[in-house]
């Protein structure tokens, strides 16, 4: 604001004067104006400096009347809404109109910015130039509301786009995950075709054969972890809690980083030794890691580095950096393991840290992101019983930690079953409308040892269960099929088959289908799977019901049914 110390001239003295004076008259007639008032000159070449104002006023600016008196105003308006408000002023003093009406924003004393609409009409004193008098009301919790419900409709478009996205990713998963099935487990049975060919006949020979065979099957599988993270991001997943190794995880993990940051942003790992194992969703952890990268990627527009640390933490025994001391010590007490990602970017000042976990709140322009990440990252460590948090420095980069709880010896789950149980051959009738899905797992249970009936929908099926001859231990099911849902189907099979054990497959997401889907605690497993998944989870559903259903023994592997 420029202030004028010079004595005004005789005659806009007089016309300040007389601005006072009516100032003051309305004033004692009708007490003290609670509505910010302010008098203008108009006049050639003293345009836009202060004859009056009220107490009102004094306090939206937080300046005194000594302050004001013979100041530009103007110069209390915020530089980009000066040439307009300008502009309307010079149209009042060349006669064009004798009004204005428009909304400024205020300059305070302290720098804060007061949204204000401001109301004014040209007045002609007895003597003297005309000059303004305008009312400027404080809307700034007006404009607050109205910037609020902006941002909430940003947010409701977000979720509409995301839902619509997640529908579309769903069912482009489903059939990917039905092809990347059939791949994976006809891999796997070559693979070990080759390996005893390599065994018994010509290692040179049959060992390049091998190592392109594990290829395949290793680009299935970061296909099949390609589309958990696209549905990951798509819309939140429910949790699927297992012993994980961090580490391992972050090591897995890496050859897609790679592939997401691109050869500008390399990533350095430093995995401690003897991490301890954690509950968490194995998938939802892997797109945590990758969400944060990301983020660094972006702050990183001309390249650098991310570092990818992990860490057995214990708040009460170990020395910690003074900058995590106040987070470490919101944790409940306990062992923890900790994942912490940090890039050489741009970095933030103190107000975006401390949003940037706030869903929606993005940095980047326009469609670039949807605000999700750290979001998500955070409600991952929450939902897990941890916390995460960030620090930050303009020029200095960025840090996340993930702190995650260990599980303790006494609260470990036990080890998994190990091997494919080949000595199994009890029946196991697999249902799906997918020809390549029904040979495929064909394939993969009768190599295993097991007898194998398929049908192609839930009737067929049911035609097989309904033949008092045809033992059936177990019924390996898709749960979306036409005609007849898996859990129809299911309800019909316990009607003919009392305590027959039914798992569940499909390629779908729980969150994408209406209705058949079956109760959460029941047998499932997710397309795609690999041949050892598949093989773990038919063992130990017919060994839950080992004794109980006949239909379980053993019987000879000469007798199998084929397709």
């Amino acid at each position: 604001m420029t202030h004028n110390g010079n004595a005004a001239q005789d005659e806009q003295s007089a016309v300040a004067d007389v601005a006072a004076r009516a100032l003051r008259a309305c004033e004692q007639q009708f007490g003290r104006i609670p509505t910010s008032w302010v008098m203008i000159s108009l006049a050639t070449g003293r345009s836009n400096l202060y004859l009056a104002v009220n107490d009102a006023y004094c306090e939206l600016t937080g300046y005194a009347r000594g302050e004001l008196n013979g100041g530009d105003f103007l110069g209390d308006i915020h530089p980009e809404d000066q040439p307009a408000l300008e502009t309307l002023i010079q149209g009042v003093m060349s006669g064009v109109t004798s009004l204005i009406r428009t909304e400024v924003r205020l300059v305070r004393k302290d720098g804060e910015i007061v949204h204000g609409d401001l109301n004014g009409s040209a007045i002609q004193p007895p003597t003297g130039h005309r000059y303004l008098a305008a009312f400027i009301e404080d809307i700034s919790a007006a404009q607050q509301a109205q910037t609020e419900i902006c941002r909430l409709r940003r947010e409701l478009q977000q979720s509409r786009r995301l839902a619509s996205l997640g529908h579309l990713v769903g069912g482009i998963s489903h059939d990917f995950s039905n092809m990347l099935t059939v791949i994976a487990n006809y891999a796997s049975l070559i693979r070990e075709e080759v390996m005893v060919a390599e065994a018994t006949e010509s290692s040179a020979r049959w060992g390049p054969v091998r190592w392109d065979v594990e290829q395949i099957e290793d680009s299935a599988d970061r296909a099949r972890r390609l589309i958990k993270h696209m549905l990951a991001f798509a819309r939140r997943e429910e949790a699927a809690p297992v012993l994980v190794n961090v580490g391992q995880t972050v090591n897995e993990v890496t050859g897609l980083l790679s592939e997401v940051l691109g050869e500008h942003v390399p990533v350095v790992t430093r995995t401690g030794e003897g991490l301890w194992p954690v509950e968490a969703d194995r998938a939802q952890l892997e797109q945590v890691i990758v969400n944060i990268a990301v983020n660094a990627r972006d702050a990183m527009p001309g390249g650098g580095r991310v570092t990818v640390e992990t860490a057995n933490i214990d708040p009460a025994n170990c020395a910690a950096d003074p900058r995590d001391a106040a987070d470490l010590a919101e944790l409940l007490p306990g062992r923890y393991v900790g994942l912490r990602i940090t890039d050489t970017g741009a970095g933030m000042n103190v107000l975006t840290a401390e949003r940037a976990f706030e869903p929606f709140f993005t940095t980047k322009s326009g469609d670039q992101a949807a605000g999700l990440g750290l979001a998500a990252v955070r409600r991952f460590a929450t939902q897990f019983g941890g916390k995460a948090w960030l620090r930050s420095e303009p020029g200095h980069g960025t840090t996340v930690t993930v702190m995650l709880p260990a599980v303790t010896e006494a609260g470990a789950a036990p080890a998994g079953h190990q091997g494919w149980a080949a000595e199994q051959t009890a029946t196991v009738l697999v249902v799906d409308d997918n020809a390549a899905i029904r040979n495929v797992a064909h394939r993969v249970l009768a190599s295993a040892g097991y007898l194998v009936l398929t049908a192609a929908d839930g009737q067929e099926a049911l035609g097989f269960l309904g033949d008092p001859e045809r033992p059936v231990g177990l019924v390996l099911t898709d749960i979306v099929m036409p005609g007849m849902t898996g859990e129809a189907f299911a309800t019909q099979a316990h009607a003919l088959r009392p305590g027959l054990p039914v798992l569940f497959m499909s390629g779908y997401e729980r969150q994408d289908v209406a209705e058949g889907w079956p109760a959460p605690e029941t047998q499932f497993i997710a397309k795609p799977f690999t041949r050892a998944a598949l093989l773990a989870r038919v063992t130990q559903s017919l060994a839950d019901r080992a004794g109980e259903d006949s239909s379980a023994r053993p019987a000879e592997p000469a007798r199998a049914e084929r397709e």
